[in-house]
């Protein structure tokens, strides 16, 4: 039997093993080059679905709540009470004279859309009543707290909350509780013997009385609800929605939605600003100027919101402590310029979302 020559049996040379290992190499580094940016590519990809979700849920929330806003509240009347006198469990509004530091309730401006541009980001509140089947206000006929005679009690029920408002001095309102209703006698109550927490004993310190031809509106179980953007932790933002009628403190925040960075909205006018038409149905201006009386608020008839979203993929400057280069200009929406909340340039990306929700409330009020 022949053998092989010694020589073919010796295996790979040095140099044999080295240029596979370069191959391989080589080989690793272009799989490791096309894992980073396919992993990268999905990382964008994510965050960029996860702020499109965050910034719809936004909006989506928003604009249910502003298509609400003035329900039971459409009335010229109504709109000109500014802030409401209110009590709650042995404490009254702010705004009522006389009120110790620290156990006041917040002050409760009655609007069906009030946007604080005061801060940065804004908050939007909406205000709207819903439970009442009476839809036009009563006619007081005699006051003598905690009874009080009406045209009619048609529509008014026990437990409704009631809004007082003065016809001879504008901004004289005062919220109360229903805690009987006498349709004979045509009187409606408001006592506080039985352990009511929104009527203080004998009308209490509330600084107006009200008197024959006053109006009395039935708003039923009214919500005031305010959207705001929070900082819990540093570099985390979230849209935060608050329920804050008659609570001490102003209510709790809940969560609504994470990276949710700024806020802002303005109200849509239609006042003959620019060159329009006064009262001819068509929004002429958005400011940020609150309406005060009802002349004011039959101007309003939509408001325009933006909200910013910050997309959560974190993007490394291309050179180590070089500047960012992800957003490098303030985004913008029709309103005017965003704040980017670390400043620019930013290692994140950002969108934007933006609506005109018309408050269909005021369009269609009946005075």
């Amino acid at each position: 039997m022949k053998t092989a020559p010694r020589s073919r049996e010796q295996g790979m040379s040095l140099v044999e093993v080295m240029v596979g290992v370069m191959i391989g190499l080589i080989g690793i580094l272009i799989i490791t080059q096309a894992y980073i940016s396919s992993d990268n590519f999905n990382r964008s990809t994510l965050g960029a679905g996860s702020g499109q979700t965050n910034g719809l849920i936004a909006m989506f929330s928003i604009e249910r709540d502003a298509q609400m806003a003035g329900y039971g509240l459409n009335q010229s009347a109504a709109l000109s009470c500014g802030q409401l006198y209110y009590y709650y469990n042995g404490n009254y509004s702010s705004n009522v004279p006389g009120q110790a530091a620290g156990t006041a309730l917040p002050t409760l401006t009655l609007a069906p859309v009030y946007i604080d541009s005061s801060v940065t980001p804004n908050s939007v509140t909406m205000m709207f009543s819903n439970g009442s089947t009476r839809m036009v206000p009563g006619t007081i006929a005699t006051f003598n707290p905690p009874n009080l005679t009406v045209d009619g009690t048609a529509g008014f029920s026990t437990g409704d909350f009631v809004m007082l408002v003065s016809q001879s001095a504008a901004g004289n309102c005062t919220l109360e509780q229903l805690t009987d209703v006498q349709a004979v006698s045509s009187q409606l109550q408001f006592g506080s013997g039985g352990g009511e927490l929104y009527n203080p004993p004998a009308w209490g310190t509330f600084p107006t009385t009200y008197a024959t031809n006053d109006l009395i509106f039935d708003i039923g179980n009214p919500t005031v609800r305010t959207y705001s953007v929070a900082k819990p932790a540093v570099g985390q933002y979230r849209l935060q929605v608050t329920d804050s009628l008659l609570v001490t403190g102003g209510g709790v925040a809940q969560d609504l939605v994470d990276g949710v960075v700024d806020l802002r909205a303005q109200y849509g006018k239609d006042d003959g600003a620019g060159g329009g038409t006064a009262g001819d149905g068509v929004v002429d201006e958005y400011n940020n100027v609150q309406p005060v009386s009802g002349t004011d608020w039959s101007q309003v008839l939509s408001i325009r919101v933006g909200v910013l979203v910050r997309i959560g993929d974190y993007e490394k400057p291309a050179t180590a402590g070089g500047p960012c280069s992800a957003t490098t200009a303030a985004p913008t929406w029709a309103g005017g310029s965003f704040t980017v909340p670390e400043g620019l340039p930013s290692c994140y990306r950002y969108r934007v979302y933006q609506t005109i929700v018309p408050i269909r409330n005021l369009i269609w009020r009946y005075s």
